[in-house]
């Protein structure tokens, strides 16, 4: 766990070890304190002024040292925690951006606990860890006094406290086990919220409030379930190991006195085993108090760590930086498999520039998958796609993603103003006004009462679908990519926006790539090549006029119809 923790934690370890050697002073002074506080009882006791106001003044100092190497350990933790939060969250975050199939198979609400709270977790796991180190060091120096001074009861405490971590171990690794459990239940309680808020609307309109409600109560339940059990054993390390404690402190107290009235041991001695006697229990059950919390944060560990370490089937970039893309696609016998099931098969075509290459066919035929290949989320079984004539895995990350870009069919805003949506692609406000009036949606922006800086709602509720999709074609102009694919862009919209978003295509056809996955007739008669797919196979391409007459043509416009 440790291990893997400083792995994590590699950019703040230098801090991490300041912060150790801070603890380690303090050990050593709450060792020395009780020390030459057994000592004034003992002075006091024979009346020996001069000792006991030398030894006052020191531990006055003592106090003093141990206070500032508290607000060090404090100060260092604070720096440690800041900079470890941002930098885990960075990690996950970047992560996140390359979203893949790896961790399509993490549940949403888990992603999002493990960003919200396991990266919090993390940052505070390094005082938990060093004060169980801490803790145990100074249980051992003390048990090594007791030994010293007797060593039958030395003997005793050792092996009581033994007995005593190793049942607070098994408690608490029950404990953590259905801490690990509830946890499972919070992400699921989570991750159905989330899927109830996208779908509020079908909720309401197909009322399935009962049903959802009864899903709930199932989540609730068994959280509760696993709480219950976990506290079952918390209740038994808070309540019953007590006894134990009790025990040994009678124990204790007895033994004192016996070697007391030996002559063997004084008062300021005495003082000292009580006082350390109770450092050494008050230590343990700070030490398993730290020991479940490790426990459970090892949860947030082990996810964080799951999540960085998925891998992508397809996240190799190659190392050619060249910008001046013309724009030029070749798809060059590609074939793609998904789960042992053919999606594509053999499929060689080309989109050049300045034309709309229009893509078509029934749901199923592999029109999406085509993009996906594009856009670098799937890779090919056989076969190579090819941008200039070069792979497209021979790119650098960043020259493929400037000059490929999507206008999906479900248009994605986030809450926040126009003008800050826009400047997630380009700060360049002039730029932003200009590709604005490019697609037709600048009038309507100024006429809102703040222009630009009008914020939208959430999933830009206060705009039509029509005025989110050009909007969202505003915001992938700005990529000033050269290849522009576009996905059902004219789907559920009324006539009159589709018109608007067939005049923008034919315009920006004059400087760019265009590929379209379409049932519109509207667009096939614009585009200058359609490409027919049927179950992963292209079965024939040409211009709409070409195969104006040709079966599957009419067979997919007669369905639309």
């Amino acid at each position: 766990m440790i291990k893997k923790y400083f792995n994590i934690c590699k950019k703040t370890r230098k801090v991490l070890y300041v912060f150790l050697v801070v603890l380690f002073v303090l050990a050593i002074l709450n060792l020395i304190i009780p020390i030459y506080a057994s000592r004034i009882i003992d002075y006091l006791t024979i009346k020996n002024f001069d000792r006991f106001i030398k030894t006052t003044i020191i531990i006055s100092l003592l106090f003093l040292i141990t206070n500032l190497f508290s607000y060090f350990a404090c100060k260092l933790y604070s720096v440690f925690f800041r900079e470890t939060f941002i930098n885990v969250h960075k990690m996950i975050m970047s992560k996140l951006y390359d979203y893949d199939d790896e961790l399509i198979n993490i549940p949403k609400g888990e992603i999002i606990s493990t960003v919200n709270i396991d990266a919090i977790n993390i940052a505070e796991m390094a005082d938990y860890i060093f004060n169980i180190i801490f803790n145990m060091a100074l249980i051992m120096c003390m048990l090594i006094f007791f030994i010293k001074t007797s060593l039958i009861l030395g003997i005793m405490l050792l092996f009581v406290v033994t007995i005593y971590m190793i049942l607070v171990n098994i408690l608490t690794k029950k404990s953590s086990f259905y801490m690990r459990e509830q946890r499972n239940y919070q992400d699921k309680l989570t991750n159905l919220l989330s899927q109830m808020l996208n779908g509020i609307r079908e909720i309401k309109t197909f009322n399935m409030k009962s049903g959802l409600n009864k899903k709930y109560d199932e989540l609730r339940r068994g959280w509760a379930r696993k709480y219950m059990l976990k506290r079952k054993y918390v209740i038994a390390h808070d309540v019953t190991l007590k006894y134990i404690m009790y025990a040994s402190r009678i124990i204790l107290y007895i033994l004192s006195a016996y070697l007391l009235f030996d002559n063997k041991i004084t008062i300021g001695i005495i003082v000292l085993l009580i006082n350390y006697f109770n450092n050494i229990f008050s230590s343990a059950l700070e030490l398993v108090s730290d020991v479940a919390v490790i426990r459970n944060y090892n949860i947030s560990l082990d996810r964080v760590c799951v999540l960085l370490e998925s891998t992508s089937n397809y996240n190799i970039y190659g190392t050619i930086n060249n910008n001046l893309i013309y724009g030029h696609v070749l798809f060059k016998n590609v074939s793609f498999s998904y789960k042992n099931k053919p999606i594509i098969r053999n499929i060689s075509f080309e989109a050049k520039p300045n034309k709309i290459t229009a893509i078509i066919g029934k749901t199923g035929s592999g029109k999406t998958t085509l993009f996906n290949i594009l856009l670098r989320l799937y890779k090919p079984d056989k076969g190579c796609v090819y941008i200039d004539d070069i792979k497209i895995n021979e790119y650098t990350k960043d020259v493929y993603y400037n000059n490929v870009s999507v206008v999906n069919q479900e248009s994605f805003l986030f809450n926040m103003s126009i003008k800050d949506n826009l400047s997630m692609v380009n700060k360049d406000i002039n730029k932003q006004i200009e590709v604005c009036k490019r697609v037709g949606i600048h009038d309507l922006i100024v006429n809102f009462p703040k222009g630009y800086d009008t914020v939208l709602s959430e999933n830009a509720g206060n705009l039509s679908g029509g005025q989110k999709r050009l909007l969202t074609l505003a915001k992938t102009l700005l990529t000033e990519a050269e290849i522009l694919l576009f996905d059902e862009v004219t789907s559920s919209l009324d006539p009159a926006t589709t018109k608007k978003i067939i005049k923008v295509l034919k315009d920006l056809k004059k400087d760019h790539t265009l590929i379209v996955i379409t049932h519109k007739e509207e667009i096939m008669k614009v585009a200058d090549q359609l490409i027919i797919l049927d179950k992963g196979k292209i079965v024939v391409k040409g211009s709409y006029k070409k195969l104006a007459k040709n079966r599957y043509l009419k067979n997919l416009i007669g369905n639309k119809k």
